[in-house]
């Protein structure tokens, strides 16, 4: 069955924090990409690190980030639940977009969009390529209508 969203829970670290004991916005991103590599785990593709997600030899697959964009809507603090919610916007022929949510106690405190392009040639000069067909087959673009930010 394709997927077309991923949810992941995790709480805010003290390290996560500045002085003011709120979240530095660069960790949105850092959560974003974790978020990103267990949507990849949750394909069931063969092993941790596969031919076809974050590959370190010229035959594999890697997926840089293309674009990552993140609006904020209120801070996070120390100990926060951060609910995470990944979803597939557009599925192109070598790129894929996400939509991404962040949620505390169901409120929206976060959302963004990523652009990740599916390459080869990490130790030598990355080119894109198409989207490999096993991934693309587990793939769909989510079904339902994105709320308004």
């Amino acid at each position: 069955m394709p997927i077309s969203e991923h949810f992941l829970q995790r709480r805010v670290e003290f390290h996560e924090t500045d002085r003011a004991g709120m979240v530095h916005y660069s960790n949105y991103f850092r959560y974003a990409d974790t978020a990103v590599c267990e949507f990849f785990r949750a394909l069931a593709l063969p092993g941790p690190l596969t031919n076809y997600w974050g590959g370190t030899r010229d035959e594999e697959h890697d997926w840089p980030y293309a674009s990552a964009s993140c609006d904020f809507k209120r801070p996070l603090q120390f100990d926060d639940l951060l609910d995470i919610h990944i979803w597939v916007k557009r599925i192109g022929t070598k790129s894929l977009t996400f939509g991404i949510s962040f949620q505390v106690a169901g409120a929206e405190v976060a959302r963004g969009q990523l652009v990740v392009v599916c390459s080869k040639g990490v130790q030598g000069t990355p080119r894109t390529v198409e989207i490999p067909a096993v991934i693309r087959e587990r793939l769909a673009v989510a079904s339902w209508v994105e709320p308004a930010s």
